[in-house]
């Protein structure tokens, strides 16, 4: 390959994995998840008591993909 190949390639691998790191949605800790949808860590932690909110958990931590919170929680207001 000729270097103006070479670096043809490299731009085309490095948009690529910055098009699929765009895309990749960031799980949230219980912290981040109470300052987006603007409730105390505690309100936050007796919802999850309730299991009032969708959560993924890898091993003993507890994450949260904010687009299925703000989903779940849009279903349940308009339901009441």
């Amino acid at each position: 390959m000729t270097p103006a190949e070479l670096e043809s390639l490299a731009n085309a691998v490095a948009e690529r994995v910055a098009d699929r790191l765009a895309n990749r949605r960031r799980l949230l800790t219980r912290n981040e998840l109470s300052q987006v949808i603007g409730v105390s860590v505690p309100k936050l932690d007796t919802m999850l008591r309730d299991r009032e909110l969708p959560v993924i958990r890898v091993g003993r931590k507890v994450l949260f993909d904010p687009h299925a919170v703000i989903q779940h929680l849009a279903n349940a207001s308009q339901a009441d």
